[in-house]
C-alpha cells in the first residue's frame, strides 16, 4: 500500500513539473485587479476621572474605505481618508491580479518583497506595489497612497472635569441664555438654588437661592421663552427674568414643556388635562385634551424647520409617560392641530428607553438623548423614530455614530445630571455631584 502511494506522488510530481515547462501558461500581462487593508488599531485620546490625558486603541477593518485602483496612471488609494490616528505601521492585506505580487518599501527600494497575505507591511514607511507577468517580460509598479485624516472632524472631544467654583446641585437642570449657562437645582440645605456662569469666559457665580419659589411642590425643571425663565411649582407657572426673583404668572398649570430652544412659544399641561400654548404668557390657547400615553415628564421639545419647506416647521417632544420599559414620543407640524404619537419600532432596540434624568437635544442636525446610568449617547436622524446607540465598536458605515462617545471617566454615573448646547457647538454635562464636562465636534466649533 505504501509503495502505490509513493507512485501516485510521483505521478503529481511529474505533472506539476510539466505545467511548469509548458510556456503556454505563461502571460505577458500583469495587473493589480484588487486591493484591501485589513484590520488595524486607530488611537484617540480620552479623559479618565482624574482629568488626565488617556490613549485608547480601538480596532477598525480596512475593508470601511475601498481602495481605488487607478489602471491608467498605475495608483491604489482610498478616496475615503481614514480616521485620524489610525495605525498603518504593521497590516495585512488582500490582493489580487494577474501575474505575481509583490511590493519594495520607497526607502529601501532594491530589495523586493514576493506578497504573501500574511505579510505584515509597513505603510508609513512609503510602498509601491508590483504585477510581474508570468512570462517575465512586463512589470507594473503601482504607487500606493492611503491617506488618512489630519484632525478629528466627526469626533467628540471633551475637555478635563471642571469643579471650579461649580456648586453641588440636586436634580440639576440646565437653560442656556445668549452667552451664559444656567444651571438649577436644590443646594445641600434643599433651597431651590441657581448657579451661573458665561459660556465664553468665567467662573461659575456660587449657587444662588431662588426667591419667591419654595421647595415643596417645585418641579426642578426650567425653560426659556421670549429672553424669560420659567418654572412651575404647586399648580402654577413662575417667571424670572434674573433667573434668581421669580414671580407667579400662570396657576393651574401641571407641569411646563421643556424646550431646548427659545422658539417664542411656550407649552404646557394644565391641571385639568388639556395642553395649552402662549407666547406671551398672558393669553393661553386650549389646543387639545391631553393624549393617552403622552409624556408627563417631558424631557425636551425640539423645533426646527423642515429641509424640504422652510416655510413648515417640526416639533418633536420625548419623556416618559405609562410605558416603563420606554420613552413616549411625539410631533407636530407648524400646520397641524394636534399632537400625533410616533410609533415605536417593532425592533425593541431601536426604541427610546425610558430612563430617569432623560435628556434630549438637538446637535449636528440629529437628536442625542442621554439617560440615567449614561450608559452613552443615542441618535435618532428620523425625528425620533428609531434611536441607535452611538457605538465605538462598529466595523462598517450604518446610523451608529462610533465618534459620538462620553467621557470614559463619566459613563455609568448613577446620580443626576443635565446637559445642554450653546450656541458656540459645544455640549456641556453638569453633574449634581459638582462637575462640569465640555465637549464639542472639532468641524462645529464656532470662534
Amino acid at each position: 500500500m505504501r509503495g502505490r502511494y509513493i507512485l501516485i506522488l510521483a505521478a503529481l510530481l511529474s505533472c506539476v513539473s510539466c505545467l511548469k515547462d509548458d510556456k503556454s501558461y505563461n502571460t505577458p500581462h500583469a495587473a493589480i485587479t484588487s486591493f484591501t487593508i485589513g484590520y488595524y488599531n486607530v488611537s484617540f485620546h480620552d479623559m479618565n476621572i482624574r482629568g488626565r490625558d488617556t490613549l485608547v486603541n480601538i480596532r477598525e477593518a480596512g475593508a470601511m474605505y475601498p481602495m481605488t485602483i487607478d489602471q491608467v496612471n498605475n495608483r491604489i488609494f482610498n478616496a475615503d481618508s481614514m480616521a485620524y490616528g489610525s495605525d498603518l505601521s504593521r497590516v495585512t492585506t488582500s490582493v489580487y491580479g494577474t501575474g505575481t505580487i509583490g511590493y519594495r518599501y520607497l526607502d529601501d527600494p532594491s530589495v523586493e518583497y514576493l506578497w504573501k497575505s500574511y505579510d505584515s507591511i509597513d505603510f508609513t514607511r512609503g510602498i509601491q506595489f508590483l504585477a510581474k507577468s508570468t512570462d517575465l517580460s512586463f512589470t507594473r509598479v503601482y504607487d500606493v497612497q492611503v491617506n488618512i485624516r489630519k484632525i478629528f472632524p466627526d469626533s467628540l472631544i471633551w475637555s478635563a472635569p471642571d469643579t471650579t467654583a461649580f456648586p453641588v446641585l440636586s436634580g440639576v437642570t440646565s437653560v442656556i441664555r445668549n452667552d451664559s449657562l444656567f444651571c438649577f437645582g436644590t443646594d445641600t440645605n434643599g433651597v431651590p438654588s441657581v448657579s451661573f456662569r458665561s459660556i465664553s469666559a468665567g467662573n461659575w457665580n456660587g449657587a444662588n437661592a431662588m426667591t419667591g419659589i419654595t421647595a415643596s411642590g417645585w418641579s426642578n425643571r426650567v425653560t426659556m421663552n421670549n429672553g424669560t425663565f420659567y418654572t412651575v411649582s404647586g399648580g402654577s407657572v413662575y417667571g424670572s427674568d434674573d433667573a434668581v426673583n421669580w414671580s407667579s404668572v400662570k396657576s393651574g398649570i401641571k407641569c411646563l414643556i421643556v424646550a431646548g430652544e427659545d422658539y417664542g412659544t411656550l407649552w404646557a399641561v394644565s391641571e385639568d388635562g388639556n395642553l395649552l400654548k402662549s407666547s406671551d404668557m398672558t393669553e393661553w390657547t386650549t389646543v387639545q385634551a391631553v393624549p393617552d400615553n403622552f409624556p408627563d415628564s417631558a424631557a425636551v421639545m425640539f423645533t426646527y424647520t423642515l429641509p424640504t419647506n422652510p416655510s413648515l416647521s417640526r416639533s418633536v417632544l420625548a419623556g416618559l409617560a405609562d410605558d416603563s420599559l420606554n420613552a413616549s414620543v411625539w410631533t407636530i407640524l407648524s400646520g397641524d392641530t394636534v399632537w400625533t404619537q410616533v410609533d415605536m419600532p417593532y425592533n425593541i432596540d431601536l426604541r427610546l428607553p425610558a430612563a430617569h434624568d432623560l435628556t434630549v437635544f438637538r446637535y449636528d442636525d440629529a437628536m442625542f438623548s442621554l439617560g440615567g446610568g449614561l450608559e452613552g449617547f443615542r441618535q435618532s436622524n428620523d425625528n425620533g423614530i428609531t434611536w441607535y446607540m452611538c457605538d465605538s465598536y462598529v466595523e462598517d458605515y450604518s446610523s451608529w455614530n462610533r465618534y459620538m462617545q462620553l467621557p470614559s471617566a463619566l459613563k455609568g454615573y448613577a446620580s443626576g445630571f443635565t446637559a445642554a448646547t450653546d450656541s458656540k457647538g459645544y455640549i456641556w454635562i453638569m453633574t449634581d455631584d459638582g462637575h462640569v464636562w465640555r465637549g464639542a465636534i472639532s468641524r462645529l466649533i464656532k470662534k
